[in-house]
């Protein structure tokens, strides 16, 4: 018997010898393990934060249009009883469009604030203590929303806007990018853009759940019983994040102290200005992939942000639709949008890339194969001269990108489908015409679903390792604003649609801004493989001087 296979050979068995082998135990504490990994808390904790906030979320707008039919009625006669929804009129209609316009704008603006302020927490104070502040501060709003639904009338109204000033310091836009953020550290950089899909998957779980919660709520109770049970979810939610999440030490960050202070500030969105790169020939050219993307992330958000709210306020103008059935609308959209965010698009991004990779494979060997044979026309004459060019080149060329500087083309291949596929379906909700098309309309717009995920996988992989933060905050910075906007605007041409009666107009428009977002990405690429990122003068700089 050789060294070898000695070396193969089991040891001899003993009395005291475990009946399954060592290697076998391993394996075994391994499928046991596998549910209670890092990834699978994060996935977990964006369940309960997104429950607890989709809880009040269908609520808080029956809440504003029985205020604001409240207020209505101070100043106008009552309508004589007919059985007829006396707040079914345009008037307040229109009034109920504004007034969630600018709830959804103060929670962006606010929320525009506390994403730098999450930003700072999650560099100065870990990933976790920024997290279980997003996750803390919300219950004390809902505290105040509690105040404003028993207040009413005009005061409530003022009560429940002023509410959102607590999203300064805690809010659904701080929560998502601290987990974001908690993804880029428990998973591997080839596993992150589905990891990002499942987590916005797994919210779209919690939001369904909630929905549905906080509609039965409203209906069997009073209409302030999901605000209180929504503010229970939360501390439970917080206590979660406190007791199981993993502890991450803050990254150590260089700054320089010569920028002002508003600069460094905006320093998340340098993440997605245009950069400089050489490219293998030594050439050196201006990548504008990351603005072009993060202008199409914009636009996607635009189109269908304020799509929840719509659909809500379109089926009780048109419908008459109260908190329950709104919530099967809203809940079925979510549930479906998560589970196919949650299993369909990991594999589709898996599968895209496969297939993408074996065609770039396939093309190099055609070109090999040119290469090798004695004859070959004039155009395969070009390739074998370009083939040569690059095999001259080939000592200045880095190897191919592995690890965290890898990229996959089809990722921003899906996030141009995604948008197209979502404008398209928008359109087609301008033609409903029964109550229960209501609920086919959110069983179909999910299949247009992982623009957003696929763009922070996108934008992970043109940026740095070290700026993954700074690159998901520009990310997130960029859709807050889209949202600010699309909340405003888009309330506002919902407000006079439902003037002239014609709301399903609404729905055209935000399909025609979804198309506009896929010619946009279009300009969106990768810069050209084998190049590398031209190096900051003043980093150089500073390299040298150590140097010597």
């Amino acid at each position: 018997m050789t060294s070898d296979s000695a070396a193969k050979a089991p040891a001899e068995a003993t009395e005291t010898t475990a009946l399954l082998g060592s290697d076998s135990l391993h394996a075994a504490s391994q499928r046991r393990r596998v549910w209670f990994e890092p990834v699978h808390f994060v996935l977990l904790c964006g369940f309960l934060v997104s429950l607890s906030f989709g809880i009040t979320q269908v609520p808080i707008i029956y809440v504003l249009r029985l205020m604001t039919c409240e207020v209505y009625y101070q100043h106008h006669a009552e309508p004589p009883a007919s059985g007829h929804d006396r707040c079914s009129i345009p008037t307040i209609e229109a009034g109920t469009a504004r007034a969630v316009s600018l709830l959804g704008a103060s929670t962006t603006l606010f929320g525009f604030i506390n994403l730098f302020l999450t930003k700072w927490t999650i560099t100065k104070l870990g990933v976790k203590t920024a997290l279980a502040l997003q996750v803390f501060f919300p219950a004390v709003r809902l505290v105040v929303q509690s105040i404003s639904v028993a207040t009413g009338g005009y005061a409530g109204i003022v009560l429940m806007q002023c509410s959102q000033m607590v999203t300064v310091m805690g809010g659904p836009n701080g929560y998502m990018l601290a987990l974001n953020t908690y993804v880029t550290e428990v998973t591997e950089h080839k596993e992150r853009t589905g990891t990002l899909g499942k987590l916005q998957g797994c919210m779209m779980f919690g939001s369904a759940v909630g929905y549905l919660i906080g509609g039965f709520l409203a209906d069997v109770w009073e209409m302030a019983t999901p605000f209180h049970v929504a503010l229970v979810v939360f501390l439970t939610s917080t206590v979660f994040v406190i007791c199981f999440l993993p502890w991450f030490p803050p990254r150590p960050t260089t700054e320089d102290k010569s920028e002002s202070s508003i600069r460094r500030m905006l320093g998340p969105l340098r993440t997605i200005l245009p950069s400089k790169w050489v490219r293998p020939g030594g050439s050196v050219s201006t990548e504008y992939g990351a603005v072009f993307l993060a202008a199409g992330a914009f636009i996607a958000v635009l189109a269908t942000g304020y799509l929840p709210a719509l659909l809500q306020m379109y089926a009780t103008d048109i419908f008459g639709f109260g908190p329950t059935r709104n919530s099967y609308v809203v809940a079925t959209h979510s549930f479906l949008r998560g589970t196919f965010l949650m299993f369909a698009f990991p594999r589709i991004i898996k599968l895209g890339r496969r297939v993408m990779e074996s065609r770039a494979e396939r093309h190099a060997s055609a070109i090999q194969s040119t290469t090798t044979s004695g004859t070959a026309t004039p155009s395969e004459q070009a390739q074998l001269a370009n083939a040569m060019q690059d095999e001259e080149q080939e000592d200045v060329m880095p190897p191919k990108a592995s690890g965290e500087q890898e990229t996959f083309e089809f990722d921003l291949v899906y996030t141009r489908a995604s948008i197209l596929i979502d404008g398209a379906l928008t359109c087609g909700a301008a033609f409903i015409q029964k109550g229960w098309q209501m609920y086919l309309l959110a069983a179909v717009l999910p299949f247009g679903a992982g623009t957003a995920s696929a763009a922070k996988g996108v934008i992970l992989q043109m940026c740095p390792a070290e700026d993954r933060t700074d690159a998901l905050s520009a990310i997130a910075i960029v859709e807050m604003f889209a949202r600010l906007l699309t909340t405003f605007v888009f309330g506002l041409i919902f407000a006079a649609f439902a003037s002239i009666e014609k709301t399903y107009l609404v729905f055209v428009c935000n399909g025609a801004v979804a198309f506009v977002g896929f010619f946009v990405l279009l300009l969106s690429r990768f810069p050209q493989e084998g190049s590398r990122r031209l190096s900051n003068p003043k980093t150089t700089e500073a390299d040298t001087d150590d140097n010597d």
